[in-house]
């Protein structure tokens, strides 16, 4: 069985030239040279194989897959308390973030995530650190008020941003730009890759640095696949992933101010708040931790739980 060559296809709604498709391409290479060329990547960037979500069930059915999302996507199979490492002011830095995926809680997420058919191969990824970006400025969070702003379908998202004031809208991200320009919406919360990649500085000309997510991904497969690897396979996967990782962490590190010094130049005004008026989005949006419609399956104070871990 271990002398058949193995063929994985990455699948991801990236572009190319961003920064986790020059890190895919870093773990394809990485691969074939640890494996002597009997495991191989193909790689599959601007959702060519499908959604986020079709892919998700593909690996649940045993396909030999591997995609890329975040908790707010694992949450929904079978490890629901995962939705919080997604949601707004859970974490200050993403060193914080490096410390949770070490403990005994991660690794109990993990193994929920499994029984339901779901592998997690890498998780040390940068996604990026997301900002609301908008056609009018937000200096303050009295600004927010009535602020149509796009949202993830994400319940936790929704809730946050209404409880900051604005008026959260889900929506693909595809139709975006389209609706900034009709003006049916205000603006939107992504990164800084995203924001850029997708050419919103045609159409909004503000950038608001709330730093309300620090966003880490997990590269996902199936579980009964994983399980049919070697040892030695399995092993030269997960450590490729993580290696490929560290070159997609630099990239997003270095890309960020690179997107923003772009974006400028496109005369985007980048507005800093101070350290006492993003205190006061994080308050705002603190109310979503004890809301019962968000929090129903979760541990008792899991805001405080996590907070404990990480700090």
């Amino acid at each position: 069985r271990s002398s058949d060559l193995v063929v994985i296809q990455v699948a991801y709604e990236n572009n190319s030239g961003e920064p986790v498709d020059a890190a895919a391409k870093e773990w394809q290479k990485l691969i074939a040279e640890k494996s002597n060329g009997t495991m191989e990547i193909k790689l599959f960037p601007s959702s060519q194989l499908g959604s986020k979500t079709d892919l998700i069930d593909q690996i649940v059915m045993g396909e030999p897959i591997i995609t890329i999302c975040d908790g707010s996507f694992l949450a929904e199979y079978g490890a629901p308390e995962l939705a919080i490492v997604s949601a707004p002011y859970v974490f200050q830095n993403f060193d914080q973030c490096w410390k949770l995926i070490k403990t005994d809680w991660w690794s109990q997420q993990a193994d929920l995530l499994a029984q339901k058919g779901v592998h997690i191969v890498t998780t040390n990824w940068i996604f990026g650190e997301r900002n609301i970006m908008t056609t009018k400025p937000v200096k303050t969070i009295g600004d927010m008020k009535g602020l149509i702003l796009r949202t993830p379908n994400t319940p936790s998202y929704m809730k946050a941003f209404q409880l900051m004031g604005a008026a959260p809208t889900a929506m693909a991200i595809g139709d975006v730009y389209t609706s900034l320009q009709q003006g049916t919406i205000d603006g939107l919360e992504n990164t800084f890759t995203t924001l850029y990649g997708g050419a919103y500085y045609e159409v909004a000309k503000y950038i608001t640095m709330t730093k309300h997510v620090e966003m880490f991904a997990q590269w996902i497969c199936s579980e009964k696949w994983f399980d049919g690897l070697t040892k030695e396979q399995q092993q030269i996967l997960a450590e490729t992933g993580d290696q490929a990782g560290l070159k997609n962490n630099d990239l997003q590190t270095n890309g960020t101010e690179d997107y923003m010094n772009k974006m400028k130049d496109k005369g985007v005004t980048i507005i800093d708040l101070s350290d006492a008026e993003r205190a006061k989005f994080e308050e705002a949006s603190a109310a979503l931790y004890k809301d019962s419609t968000i929090t129903k399956d979760w541990r008792n104070d899991l805001y405080g739980y996590i907070q404990g871990l990480v700090k």
